[in-house]
């Protein structure tokens, strides 16, 4: 049995609470507890990552110092970001960028050694709400996750599902 079950929490509960863990084995314990519970693709990838972090940790630890643990925007400046801390770093700030409310991500794809993402925000509330103004947005990151602009793709009402630019 390991110190936190992972099919008791939400993949971003897991992400947090894992971020404390530094033993191998407790982290390789969490892994197989995941594949045999709930075998959710997002929480094993992150404990994954976080395994792969503290081994290289491990490795590193008689040449580097301490250092916090804790994932900040200045990681991402440390090291390549994947596909989970784009999407957070895009939550975290599209909304307050473009000045809208999110209303989702609609893809990621990298791109060479950049980042695309699909994101949809609500440029008008309606009601009811499938009249809203969905603008889908593109954001650009560098491999580094930091943004480097970001365009209007199209407008659509919310109720308007024959649109033929979704692929």
């Amino acid at each position: 049995m390991t110190a936190i079950e992972p099919s008791e929490h939400t993949i971003d509960e897991l992400e947090n609470e894992i971020e404390t863990i530094d033993d191998p084995d407790e982290l390789q314990s969490m892994f197989k507890a995941e594949a045999d519970n709930k075998d959710r693709k997002g929480a094993k990838v992150l404990i994954e990552r976080r395994l792969s972090e503290v081994e290289d940790g491990e490795e590193e630890s008689e040449a580097t110092t301490d250092t916090d643990s804790g994932m900040d925007e200045s990681d991402f400046a440390d090291r390549e970001a994947d596909l989970i801390a784009i999407r957070n770093r895009v939550r975290e700030v599209a909304a307050d960028l473009i000045g809208r409310d999110l209303d989702g991500i609609s893809s990621i794809r990298r791109e060479e050694d950049n980042w695309t993402v699909v994101v949809n925000l609500v440029e008008r509330h309606s009601v009811p709400d499938t009249q809203d103004i969905i603008g889908r947005y593109e954001v650009h990151l560098d491999s580094d996750g930091e943004i480097t602009g970001y365009h209007r793709l199209s407008r659509y009402r919310r109720s308007y599902t024959d649109y033929e630019g979704w692929c």
